[in-house]
Formats: C-alpha cells, sequence, structure tokens
C-alpha cells in the first residue's frame, strides 16, 4: 500500500512508494527502466514524498538526472 495517494504526487517520475521496504521507485534514465532508492525508515521515507514527489518536485536530486534524457541533443 502506497503512503501517499496518487492525487498527491506532482512529480512526473514518481512511480511507486512502499512503506513496508522504506522504498520509491521512480522512472529511469534508460528507457523502460525504474529506479528505486531505499530508506531509512517510514518517517524519512514520507519526508522525501512530501518534500519533492508532493511538493517542490524540480529540486529533487533524481528528477533533475531523470529530466536530463528529455533534452534534445544534435546527433
Amino acid at each position: 500500500m502506497a503512503t501517499y495517494s496518487s492525487a498527491d504526487i506532482l512529480c512526473p517520475f514518481y512511480r511507486r512508494d512502499d512503506p513496508k521496504t522504506s522504498s520509491l521507485t521512480c522512472e529511469g534514465v534508460l528507457p523502460a527502466s525504474t529506479v528505486r532508492s531505499h530508506f531509512g525508515g517510514r518517517d524519512t521515507l514520507n519526508r522525501q514524498i512530501k518534500k519533492y514527489c508532493a511538493g517542490n518536485y524540480k529540486h529533487c536530486p533524481w528528477y533533475r538526472i531523470a529530466s536530463l534524457k528529455w533534452i534534445k541533443t544534435e546527433d
């Protein structure tokens, strides 16, 4: 069961969270990939989600990395 309602999440790279394992899954940088971050406990996970996923996601370090894949570059 997720910690937050999907309606609370603002970040486009958020995929799911798991309070049992204190983990957060986000879209990865490679096509069809994800990345999972593990936190020290539910409180830390909840703070992360509140601060970034459901808050100011553009300041999240992972958002900044994942968003680079959408920048068009010349071949």
